[in-house]
């Protein structure tokens, strides 16, 4: 919640003169975000012809208490978690005034704030509550889609658990 408040309120101040400003119909800001958390052994693995990367492979499960195919598995369902955070996107806010799209990941990868003339038209306090409310809708928002792929990866991870024995 606070954390909504104040990056509404920083971008607010950060783009308010050209919030008021007659220029394009929609402004959008865009940051560049890692998630080093996500870097690891790329799809899970090792090619076929590549024994080196299969041997380093083994060797980090052993180490993580694994098996290969324990490891390989985590690896596919990191994989999958990480497209369906990048790929799903969530809005809050009104596509004809303020409107956040974002995806999932938390910081965001991908976050676009839409202002249209109308949402100009509010002035600086009525558009100041708009993009707050579409802050904090689009935050609840990614945080169930989080919660939700986050469930999904377990099932994936049980229903190929239950088919290896």
């Amino acid at each position: 919640m606070k954390i909504s408040i104040v990056a509404g309120c920083f971008l607010l101040f950060s783009q308010q003169a050209a919030a008021f400003n007659v220029s394009p119909a929609v402004a959008s800001i865009r940051p560049q975000t890692t998630l080093g958390m996500f870097g690891g052994a790329g799809a899970g693995a090792p090619k076929e012809d590549n024994a080196e990367e299969a041997a380093q492979m083994e060797q980090t499960a052993k180490a993580m208490g694994m098996s290969l195919e324990e490891y390989t598995l985590a690896m596919n369902a990191r994989v999958r978690l990480t497209e369906s955070l990048d790929k799903t996107m969530v809005t809050g806010g009104k596509a004809d005034t303020v409107q956040v799209v974002r995806d999932l990941n938390n910081p965001a990868k991908s976050f676009e704030i839409k202002i249209t003339e109308a949402g100009k038209a509010l002035g600086q306090e009525g558009l100041s509550k708009e993009l707050i409310a579409a802050l904090k809708k689009s935050g609840d928002e990614a945080r169930v889609g989080r919660a939700q792929a986050q469930k999904q990866m377990m099932e994936y991870i049980g229903e190929q658990m239950k088919k290896a024995k």
